[in-house]
């Protein structure tokens, strides 16, 4: 048994998700520090000011894009291609319009907007001047986060990542012309951002006319009726991670209040940092978390537990390093972080230094709690992945900011981040326990079906000759599988191997249900072969899907 072609997906899909992590971070890290150094500090204070509303793009990207793209797997996973494909459609459709309404109420009520995110009287010209652009950009950068997401998971991932890399450096590269050299002020860099993301959505246009892309629109098999009811399905299963990000902007706003409140725009500043420090290592940890979202829907579907016991755990084992390293180096030389902000000689340096200190203890129980929050929405339990989004990313932090406050002041809001995400942990983990006693067929944080992996054969074939097919077809004989079933699944290996010019890799998940055996077979092979499979065999038991770029082929056995 092997994990060769799971580990290689998870490592293709890796890459692509950090690096578009990565861009899209490192822009809002470097735009921060532009502005810091060419306009100052209350041109810093302002971006932290409309961060809640620049979050609302996160938000959108996860609740339609991330919705979307998990129930459309699940559709390939069970391979329905329509299905795939009404799901996109309508994802992409509500991301399109739900962004031009939020264009169209910026510019209407603008005034209003700007008021409700309550800017000190030194900022609002810097607010004001950075909306101008940031506001047009929305529907844009939505539009491109959701699209990117579905790219990510067509076999198209450095594709994706190529976009959003592109996008984010001529964002960057306008950002020094038009601050540093040209001196347009701060709304320079909203400008910077509206074309560096133009161009992106302008190369996408490349995906809709490729050929091998299995996404696809249909929009004239789409009826309000059903748009409604699939919309609705999205959003249930993206809202606990949308509501991340919903939850993460009611938590910005209202800290942004008490630190402007208590310390004016050092208060600001300082958080805008802390903030900024949270998107570098969310670039390593939401990386490996998208990932796992887009592969655990067709594993955990398919109830291949052996593989996806493999890539959870290391995937939660080589977030928690990044997050160790990551704060053990903020613990001991904050400056490193606080200097690329002009923040390190401050008047009240100690102050910023400690606050950046003990907010980095929260990286590590984020790390966890961000792997399981992705891990249940791939499975569907938007109640898990609920519990772990309102506690870690508003309840907890808000209730540990005003219980510690009386005692320790303006440190507990930096004191509450780590609080909240070990709460929440804690919280998820006796839910689980009070849920196992109802759905006794689950166990585990993970909620492994109870039995199955006792009747579960993993095999791995490099050949229609290799000793581990002989092992296979001795256990399904074991299993009393008919004689003429056995027969069709060797010409179907026979078919795969003999058809592939170059040496194949097939993984085969055994499954013995009672009245049935289902042997599910994935390999990386030609795309073509599947098709003739698909002609030369009956469709009765035979179905034959293309997933995350692999051949994904299940013949069931009946035994009666």
């Amino acid at each position: 048994m092997s994990n060769e072609i799971i580990t290689h997906k998870f490592k293709e899909l890796l890459l692509p998700s950090i690096l578009i992590a990565m861009a899209l971070n490192i822009s809002a890290i470097v735009d921060s520090s532009f502005v810091a150094t060419f306009i100052g500090h209350n041109g810093q204070a302002a971006l932290q000011v409309l961060e809640p509303l620049v979050m609302l793009i996160t938000i959108f990207e996860w609740l339609f894009g991330l919705g979307g793209q998990i129930l459309a797997l699940n559709m390939k996973a069970e391979f329905d291609e329509d299905g795939s494909n009404h799901y996109f459609t309508t994802a992409m459709l509500t991301t399109v319009i739900a962004s031009f309404l939020i264009l169209l109420v910026c510019f209407l009520f603008e005034d209003t907007v700007i008021g409700l995110l309550h800017p000190t009287v030194d900022i609002i010209p810097y607010v004001k001047s950075y909306g101008r652009y940031l506001f047009m950009a929305f529907p844009i950068v939505t539009i491109l986060g959701v699209l990117g997401q579905f790219i990510r998971v067509d076999g198209q991932p450095n594709f994706a990542s190529g976009v959003i890399i592109v996008a984010n450096i001529i964002n960057l590269i306008l950002d020094y012309l038009f601050l540093g050299v040209f001196h347009m002020g701060i709304e320079g860099a909203s400008l910077a951002l509206l074309i560096g993301y133009l161009v992106g959505f302008i190369c996408t246009l490349k995906y809709h006319f490729d050929s091998k892309r299995t996404f696809r629109f249909v929009l004239s098999k789409l009826k309000i009726k059903t748009m409604i009811t699939s919309t609705i399905e999205i959003i249930k299963i993206g809202l606990p991670g949308a509501s991340m990000g919903l939850f993460n902007v009611i938590l910005v706003y209202i800290m942004n209040l008490i630190l402007g409140g208590v310390l004016g725009e050092l208060g600001l500043d300082i958080f805008n940092v802390c903030l900024n420090a949270l998107l570098i290592i969310s670039i390593f940890i939401m990386g490996f978390a998208e990932t796992l979202s887009s592969i655990v829907p067709i594993f955990y579907g398919q109830n291949d537990f052996y593989n996806l016991n493999h890539i959870v755990r290391k995937s939660v084992i080589a977030t928690t390093i990044c997050s160790i390293i990551f704060t053990t180096f903020l613990l001991i030389y904050p400056d490193g972080l606080l200097m690329f902000f002009n923040l390190s000689q401050m008047p009240n340096d100690s102050l910023v230094e400690n606050a950046l200190r003990i907010y980095s203890l929260a990286f590590i129980p984020m790390a966890f709690s961000t792997m399981l929050l992705f891990y249940y929405e791939g499975i569907e339990r938007t109640v898990e992945s609920g519990i772990i989004t309102i506690i870690s990313e508003l309840l907890g932090p808000l209730m540990f900011t005003f219980l510690l406050y009386p005692f320790i002041g303006i440190t507990s809001i930096w004191v509450s981040f780590p609080l909240g995400f070990v709460l929440s942990i804690v919280a998820v983990a006796v839910y689980v326990r009070i849920v196992e006693r109802k759905e006794s067929e689950y166990y585990g944080l993970f909620f492994i079906r109870k039995g199955l992996i006792e009747k579960t054969r993993n095999y791995t074939l490099e050949s229609k000759n290799d000793d581990m097919k002989t092992e296979m077809f001795n256990h399904l004989n074991s299993l009393n599988a008919p004689t003429s079933s056995l027969e069709t699944l060797d010409k179907i290996i026979n078919t795969m191997f003999d058809s592939n010019d170059e040496k194949l890799h097939m993984e085969i998940l055994l499954i013995d249900y009672g009245d049935k055996i289902t042997v599910n077979m994935k390999d990386e092979g030609k795309k073509e072969v599947i098709r003739d499979i698909e002609k030369l065999f009956s469709q009765d038991n035979l179905k034959i899907s293309e997933v995350l770029g692999f051949n994904n082929i299940e013949y069931t056995i009946n035994k009666c």
